[in-house]
């Protein structure tokens, strides 16, 4: 062991004259394991909810969507769809129209708008977690399609229709026909035959599929698409696959956008909120730091006969800044350590057996998802040692200015 670090840690053993050194080195290092362990729990959960939300935004929806470079859809979907699913890094493709319009309850007369997406089933199941998602009733209807055409819609949107399984529900489209007494809407009524729950709440009031055949003749899309939508195998690598697709088709036919593009303001509003978190929480760890400057500061007046000593002896003014720099850097590491086995093991246990719970009629979710990252704890006790090294800067440089001759004169 190093000269430097054998007298750093015998100071730190030894029995303290004045016991309000003991008690300040005992709240530095609470303090620098509160600071670490607040801020690996905070970060679990921003990221917890940012996977959380990735996931969900990315089953209920396409990573990759293609649209018509000019006119208002993809006349030859089906052949787009096919040159699409064969570009490399593609799992699936799948037609679909979108429309915006109004839903009506016939039974209740309840409206509002929505975005209607017309599918086709045995695509979309390939794109989407549709079936997955559905909670009652199925999509076997819309195969096997008679008289009244089906309707799939989201938990809340039934709820605020106040609809069940088997309603009907008419759709009045923006679009017009023409009539003998002039133009009137494009409307049409369809029966309830499944309700899905995504667990976003904007999208389980907003969304509702019927048959693509449908949809065409609300949005007054004729035999078309107005999207083709891909499902990649490495959703990271969106923007990549989705430029290999459309120089496969080809640019003068089709333009694409991604989930990247579409969701690009959420993810980077909880970006800025693991910044801002960090930066308030990391206060905590500041405020630690200067428990740490006082402490080293209160034990250079305690030791400066020791200090005068050892300088006679030969100890060099490096020497003597190594000895409280190694002291500071100690407290900082135990209490690092200490915060981050509490952090960790408080957002283990969190998670594993869902401590913190979410109202299921507010949130998403029904609990607080805590998701540590190996990463996020590295940088954190880095970050940590290295403030509690900078606090030690000013006292270990006092220490090593002390003239052993002065100070020896007057013990």
């Amino acid at each position: 062991m190093k000269f430097e670090l054998f007298v750093a840690v015998r100071y730190l053993k030894a029995k303290r004259k004045q016991a309000v050194i003991s008690l300040i080195t005992i709240i530095s290092i609470v303090g620098v394991a509160a600071g670490v362990a607040a801020l690996v729990i905070a970060l679990a959960i921003n990221r917890g909810f940012r996977d959380d939300l990735r996931m969900r935004l990315l089953g209920a929806q396409a990573h990759v969507q293609l649209l018509a470079r000019e006119g208002r859809g993809i006349k030859d979907y089906l052949d787009v769809v096919r040159q699409a699913s064969e570009v490399d890094g593609v799992i699936a493709a799948a037609p679909s129209v979108y429309q915006e319009l109004l839903i009506q309850g016939v039974r209740t007369g309840v409206q509002t708008g929505v975005q209607l997406k017309g599918v086709m089933p045995e695509f979309e199941t390939r794109v989407s977690q549709l079936a997955d998602n559905i909670i009652e009733g199925s999509l076997d209807k819309f195969t096997d399609a008679e008289g009244v055409q089906p309707i799939v819609v989201g938990k809340e949107l039934a709820s605020s229709l106040g609809v069940r399984l088997g309603d009907r529900v008419r759709a009045i489209s923006p679009e017009t026909d023409i009539v003998p007494t002039g133009r009137v809407n494009r409307r049409q009524d369809f029966e309830v035959a499944a309700i899905f729950s995504s667990g976003l709440y904007e999208y389980d009031q907003k969304a509702v599929y019927v048959p693509i055949a449908a949809a065409q003749y609300l949005g007054g899309r004729p035999n078309m698409a107005s999207h083709i939508e891909v499902k990649i195998r490495d959703a990271d690598q969106a923007h990549v696959v989705g430029q290999a697709i459309v120089d496969a088709i080809g640019p003068e036919r089709v333009a694409f956008t991604d989930w990247t593009v579409r969701y690009r303001s959420i993810f980077d509003a909880l970006k800025m909120e693991r910044v801002v978190m960090s930066l308030t929480i990391g206060l905590i760890v500041m405020v630690a730091a200067l428990n740490i400057v006082s402490t080293l500061i209160m034990m250079v007046l305690e030791k400066g006969r020791d200090i005068a000593v050892l300088m006679s002896m030969g100890a060099t003014n490096r020497n003597i800044r190594k000895i409280f720099i190694y002291q500071g850097v100690i407290i900082g590491v135990i209490g690092t350590i200490v915060g981050l086995i509490l952090g960790n093991t408080i957002s283990y246990f969190a998670e594993k057996y869902q401590l913190v719970s979410l109202p299921g009629e507010v949130y998403s979710i029904s609990h607080v998802p805590f998701r540590p990252d190996v990463i996020d704890s590295v940088v954190i006790a880095a970050s940590a040692v290295l403030i509690s090294f900078l606090a030690t800067l000013y006292p270990s440089a006092s220490a090593a200015r002390l003239q052993p001759v002065e100070t020896l004169r007057y013990e």
